[in-house]
């Protein structure tokens, strides 16, 4: 039962995968920790002498909605955890593109400079063909 005297204190802003995530169960009118139950999506996951569950590293799977419970003084209102995925996707991915597109300008390149020496050589063959011999 939800009574409004026990907090889960829980981020906001969502958490990135690989990072450490730390729920707290606070009650109230206490300003120390009391012992709790953890919940995610209603299921018992960790109880907790000092009020505080860390999971070491987050995943998508952890994404969900969590409460805790202490048996003296009632619940707390569930949070939603939200889990983005990790930035490092995001940079190898950009690295990725970026990778293809200096291939691509590498190519285009020599292709101009073969084609540059194809012409400098045709140019070079038809004014050796129209000089007249020296006597």
């Amino acid at each position: 039962m939800h009574t409004g005297a026990v907090i889960l204190e829980s981020p906001v802003h969502p958490v990135t995968e690989g990072d450490p995530l730390t729920l707290r169960c606070r009650y109230l009118y206490q300003p120390s920790n009391v012992s709790a139950d953890f919940y995610k999506d209603g299921t018992l996951l960790h109880t907790s002498s000092t009020g505080e569950m860390t999971i070491p590293a987050v995943s998508k799977s952890h994404e969900g909605l969590y409460n805790c419970s202490n048996q003296e003084r009632g619940e707390s209102p569930e949070s939603w955890i939200a889990v983005e995925a990790s930035s490092s996707d995001d940079v190898t991915s950009d690295l990725v593109t970026m990778g293809a597109v200096a291939g691509v300008v590498i190519v285009i390149i020599a292709l101009g400079a073969i084609l540059l020496l194809i012409y400098c050589l045709k140019k070079r063959k038809a004014g050796a063909a129209t000089q007249t011999p020296l006597s």
